[in-house]
């Protein structure tokens, strides 16, 4: 059982970084090939298969990367219940952008709701509904933290 639990964390994750960083086909590599996405933040509707998530994620992104800058998406306190090749999930997201029109940062705040499909010893997505519960603008990002300044430090 903690195989499987880490194995269903492992899937969470690498969506995470894959939505921020990797490419349609890899997210949808995440997805069943019957999979269905519920993106209820966008409105209530339903994408369904992997041909149909790997579009979908393929307009996100261009729609994303033209539009923000340091998107960057996590995952925590995952429920998660687990009865032999299948598993349920609740795990609460945090997603945070940079506006590219005004440079202002947000955090967006929610929950990721999830079936999943053992597959070999990975677990895939077979269904995941997205709710965004609130987003909060943070303000202007800073280049880069302040030097604490060390006095210990060489150069």
């Amino acid at each position: 059982m903690s195989d499987d639990l880490g194995a269903i964390q492992t899937t969470l994750v690498a969506y995470c970084h894959r939505v921020d960083s990797g490419t349609a086909e890899e997210v949808a590599e995440l997805f069943t090939e019957d999979a269905l996405l519920q993106p209820y933040y966008d409105g209530h509707y339903d994408v369904h298969g992997r041909d149909g998530v790997r579009e979908w994620y393929a307009f996100y992104l261009q729609t994303m990367s033209d539009t923000v800058n340091n998107l960057r998406h996590s995952v925590d306190t995952a429920s998660i219940e687990i009865d032999g090749d299948f598993a349920n999930s609740e795990c609460y997201l945090t997603a945070t952008f940079t506006m590219k029109k005004d440079n202002l940062t947000f955090q967006a705040q929610g929950s990721y709701i999830d079936t999943l499909i053992r597959s070999g010893d990975a677990w895939l997505i077979q269904s995941r509904r997205i709710e965004v519960r609130h987003i909060n603008c943070l303000g202007e990002p800073i280049e880069r933290m302040r030097p604490m300044g060390f006095p210990g430090a060489t150069r």
